[in-house]
Formats: C-alpha cells, structure tokens, sequence
C-alpha cells in the first residue's frame, strides 16, 4: 500500500485483493439493472443513495461507462464520473471515502486510460477538497496508480 498527501486529502492506494475499507462512506457502481432504470443520462453521474439515520457506512453510487473502449467520449464520462464521486463526498462533508478504480473487480471494467483519466479527474477535483481527509483507491495495479498520481503534483 502506497501513501501520500494530496492538498488535506489522505490517499492511499490498495490491491484489489484488500478488502474494501468502509470506515465512513464508499462508492459502489450502479447495476446495469439500476442504470436501465435510470436511463444513459447517468452514465458519468454518481449520486448518495444513503437515507438519513441509516446506520453504517454511506454509500454513493456511480455509473461508470458501459464500454471499455478508450475513444474520447467515452474516457470524459470516466472523468465525469470520478470527478462526481468526489463533488457529492464534499457536499455531505464525509471525511473518508473508498473507491474502486477502473478494472478494479468486475462490475468496474476499464482500459488503462480510463484508469488515467479517472486519476487525472480525482487529483484535480481533490485540490478544492476541504472535508475529505482519507481516500482509499482500489487498483488492479497500485504502482502505476501511484505514478500517475505523482505526475500529477
């Protein structure tokens, strides 16, 4: 596991082995089953589908694109969809987030520049940060995960 500070933002990136930590909220992937409910208008979205009063950890749910393809529509959306992530975490002021990254486990499959852009989304969209102080990435390989982030500051 590799850490390193981003402007008041803890990060720290894990295998996709490690069990997911969810000590104060996640995000999850919407289903295909939620997002045909839903509509294609929210693919790149992501929203808090956590009700007041619940116990646990919040969750907020994020619709990664469908295709694995890396054409530029398609590598935005991932964009969007992390920069999102992180927008609704601020607006509730959660102060620890877990998320797994683009070909993480199976229901989040992306190329490696989706996994770039969605590093590249996070870094800018954490520089305006002012609640989140842990965020814990999921990757299928941390150490290049680690590379882009360092390219970053």
């Amino acid at each position: 596991m590799k850490t390193w500070q981003l402007n008041k933002t803890e990060i720290s990136v894990h295998q996709t082995d490690v069990p997911l930590l969810l000590e104060n909220a996640y995000a999850k992937p919407a289903t295909q089953e939620h997002i045909k409910a839903l509509g294609s208008g929210v693919i790149g979205e992501a929203w808090m589908v956590s009700q007041p009063f619940q116990e646990g950890p919040t969750m907020i749910k994020f619709a990664p694109p469908q295709s694995s393809d890396g054409d530029t529509k398609t590598l935005a959306l991932w964009a969007k969809c992390y920069r999102k992530i992180i927008i609704v975490s601020e607006r509730e002021e959660l102060t620890t987030l877990s998320i797994p990254l683009p070909g993480a486990n199976p229901h989040v499959q992306g190329v490696e520049e989706a996994v770039r852009e969605a590093v590249f989304a996070l870094s800018d969209q954490l520089q305006h940060s002012k609640h989140l102080q842990h965020l814990h990435l999921y990757a299928s390989d941390e150490e290049s995960v680690w590379a882009l982030f360092n390219s970053t500051s």
